[in-house]
């Protein structure tokens, strides 16, 4: 998969004399029109502050309450609180 790129370009002919567009390879993803060089990469760096802010968010509910991942699907071990646990390969249980 290619990388996504954020860049302002030169608009020519258009109704900005500039705009932002984000790119994956050679596929535009989005574009949009700008008054100026500046205030497009302040877009930039908004979308992007933006889009972590959310990834942040969603790596918080993904976890249990007490801050622990669930149980991984397929693994065939199971989270059962009531049922003792042996210790790590090669390891002691404290």
């Amino acid at each position: 998969m290619s990388f996504v790129t954020g860049e302002v370009v030169e608009e020519r002919g258009g109704d900005s004399p500039f705009k932002v567009v984000f790119k994956q390879g050679d596929e535009v993803l989005a574009e949009w029109s700008v008054e100026s060089k500046e205030e497009g990469e302040e877009q930039i760096v908004a979308a992007i502050r933006s889009l972590m802010e959310e990834h942040g968010e969603d790596d918080d509910e993904e976890g249990d309450e007490d801050g622990e991942e669930g149980d991984d699907e397929g693994d065939g071990e199971e989270d059962d609180d009531d049922k003792p646990r042996s210790p790590p390969r090669g390891g002691r249980r404290s």
